[in-house]
């Protein structure tokens, strides 16, 4: 089998792929979390949007203007098909390195694993720089990790096969839990008759990694949530949502 960029070849069929992810609720719970630490947020950026769906569920819920960006061409054509007749806008950036012609966000996002495609803490720390550069002061970064717990939890949890159009898959997911990666392998059968094969690896830092990653950057930590409550989280949360802040004014 050949192998493919990630998200590339899966792009085609990603929605299919990840038709197991309710992503209303993902939104609805974005949504409180801007509304209760920051209401007035009104220009949101989503980093590593996909194929828009969370942008499409999330939009509407408030008075948002929306700007979402994935570093992958492949996934942004699916999004914009999708998206078409809506006011989302699409643009191809790498989180991995935010260009600082963005436009200025009150509250920028990367949720559903985002962060631990970054396998280095240098990567995390310059991710932390890159969205303070781009916030408004007072503005808020939400993302969210899975933890060492969730790949601990379910480690049969991750494999399936299926066909979603464009091609059918296999699925499987291995957790390294000394090197705590997480590598998901798929396998495509393309309707041409192609094989491909798109590895994926994420890195599973813990709570303290990331609230000391926090610590150091020019963003304030503001609160650190389990799931998609309002509860603090704990060593033992399977993902985490964080709320990070730019200083206002003058503040350090």
């Amino acid at each position: 089998m050949d192998e493919a960029a990630p998200y590339s070849a899966l792009a085609a069929g990603y929605d299919a792929v990840m038709a197991h992810v309710d992503y209303e609720r993902w939104a609805q719970h974005a949504h409180r979390l801007l509304r209760r630490h920051h209401p007035a947020a009104r220009d949101l950026l989503e980093l590593g949007c996909g194929t828009g769906a969370l942008a499409l569920a999330l939009q509407p819920l408030g008075p948002y203007r929306y700007t979402a960006t994935d570093g992958s061409e492949a996934m942004l054509t699916a999004a914009r098909a999708k998206a078409a007749g809506t006011p989302i806008r699409f643009r191809q950036a790498d989180f991995r390195v935010l260009p600082a012609d963005l436009v200025p966000a009150d509250a920028a996002l990367l949720l559903y694993d985002g962060l631990n495609y970054l396998l280095e803490e240098a990567e995390v720390a310059a991710l932390f720089a890159g969205v303070h550069a781009l916030l408004r002061p007072g503005g808020l970064f939400l993302f969210d990790q899975s933890t060492p717990a969730n790949s601990l939890n379910h480690p049969d949890g991750f494999d399936d096969a299926g066909d979603a159009g464009p091609f059918r898959y296999l699925r499987t997911s291995r957790y390294d839990a000394v090197a705590r990666l997480h590598t998901t392998t798929f396998r495509l059968h393309l309707s041409s008759g192609r094989a491909l094969t798109e590895t994926h690896v994420q890195r599973a830092y813990t709570r303290a990694e990331v609230e000391a990653l926090l610590a150091a950057s020019p963003l304030r930590p503001v609160a650190a949530y389990a799931g998609f409550s309002f509860r603090p989280a704990t060593d033992a949360t399977e993902r985490i949502h964080w709320i990070a802040q730019r200083p206002a004014g003058g503040e350090a």
